[in-house]
């Protein structure tokens, strides 16, 4: 395996001009983002054999205020990542939306950027195991979408004592930078949900990445169900897909995606939550339900529960929302609050994610209790249990 380590786009280049501070988590641990280039040479990539499979992860590592030496403002997205993603916007959602070209660039984050070494130990704290001591949580991300857009629920789940790695998957990521400059291109995943077949493919390419992931990151092939997978949108199918073929990954989450795949009629042995947007549900989705129906039949003993968070819109993982309010848009009169980010703050979202996903996995990963996932919560009465 090849790797290449880098910091994330720009960091060590001018500041940026009228740049806007995502705000940072008001958490126990500080947070460490650094981004990395995986090459698997024994695996040619399934969209072009002319080269072997070769990935980018974005990793948030939980610090310990006393071991995070230095903080400083990172950009969130480059110029060029930024512009590729207004134009995605532009294409998909429309161009009137009222959605600034630029916006995502102005973006930073504040993180932990420099981290004292380790005492007695000849352990670098570049090593890509010397974190293992949180628990991992994986992200996959929606179809045709950056990991970049999910920087900030990354960093704010991380910041509760979770080891947090984002996936691109070149070819389907609509762009996906390399530390040498060179830009794969997506598209290669159809978006119509018809196409099963095609869909099913791209999720067991999705949970190959996952498995180089995973031994990139030293966890065993004899450690099972030690790390949590969360999914958005196309990355909820993608969840379930991975724990059916690699036993290390034992909980995992469907952030509003229809489900494709084996899974929606073989179900899943291991627990699974299923977080949706209003009126997309078990009832409203026949994909659901037969994945709901199927686990029941095939795994009775899996735990299961079904969520609904009010004034969201699809894409609850995507930071959009959080980008909107630090940018000011949410008083656009166009329509960037129907189409991209609900009527929910982004502060409020990335509070009960990160409260729900926190209770979730340490109920599942940890053993303890149910937390949040017992019942509605007068704290949080935007979740709705269904």
């Amino acid at each position: 395996m090849k790797l290449s380590h880098l910091l994330p786009a720009a960091l060590s280049g001018a500041g940026l001009i009228h740049a806007a501070v995502l705000p940072a988590p008001d958490s126990p641990y500080k947070v460490q983002w650094t981004s990395t280039e995986l090459v698997d040479p024994a695996r040619p990539d399934p969209f072009n054999a002319t080269h072997a499979r070769r990935i980018m992860i974005s990793r948030f590592t939980p610090v310990h205020p006393r071991d995070c030496v230095r903080t400083c403002r990172v950009p969130y997205m480059n110029a060029f990542m930024s512009s590729v993603e207004d134009a995605i916007i532009d294409a998909f959602v429309g161009a009137d939306i009222g959605w600034p070209h630029g916006v995502l660039g102005r973006m930073e984050l504040e993180l932990c950027c420099a981290v004292r070494a380790p005492h007695n130990t000849n352990t670098k704290v570049h090593d890509p195991h010397h974190h293992r001591r949180f628990p991992t949580i994986l992200y996959g991300t929606g179809r045709n979408t950056t990991r970049l857009l999910y920087s900030a629920a990354a960093q704010h789940l991380a910041s509760v004592g979770y080891e947090v790695v984002v996936m691109d998957h070149p070819y389907e990521t609509d762009a996906v930078q390399f530390p040498d400059g060179s830009v794969i291109y997506g598209g290669r995943v159809p978006r119509d949900p018809d196409a099963v077949e095609a869909l099913a493919a791209a999720l067991d390419v999705r949970s190959r990445d996952t498995t180089l992931v995973l031994d990139y990151l030293g966890v065993g092939r004899d450690e099972k169900g030690v790390v949590g997978f969360v999914g958005d949108s196309f990355g909820g199918p993608a969840a379930a897909d991975v724990m059916r073929k690699d036993a290390r990954v034992g909980a995992g989450v469907n952030m509003d995606g229809m489900m494709f795949g084996p899974a929606v009629d073989e179900g899943v042995e291991g627990p699974f939550l299923m977080f949706g947007s209003p009126g997309h549900n078990s009832s409203s989705d026949e994909t659901w339900e037969r994945f709901f129906n199927a686990t029941g039949e095939n795994y009775p003993r899996s735990w299961m529960k079904e969520l609904s968070l009010e004034g969201a819109i699809h894409g609850l993982l995507i930071d959009f929302a959080l980008v909107a309010d630090v940018a000011g848009l949410r008083g656009d009169d166009k329509q960037v609050v129907g189409n991209l980010i609900g009527t929910i703050t982004g502060a409020r979202t990335m509070e009960i994610l990160r409260a729900y996903l926190s209770d979730f996995f340490e109920f599942t990963l940890d053993g303890k209790g149910k937390g949040l996932l017992a019942g509605p919560s007068k704290k949080y009465p935007e979740v709705l249990f269904l």
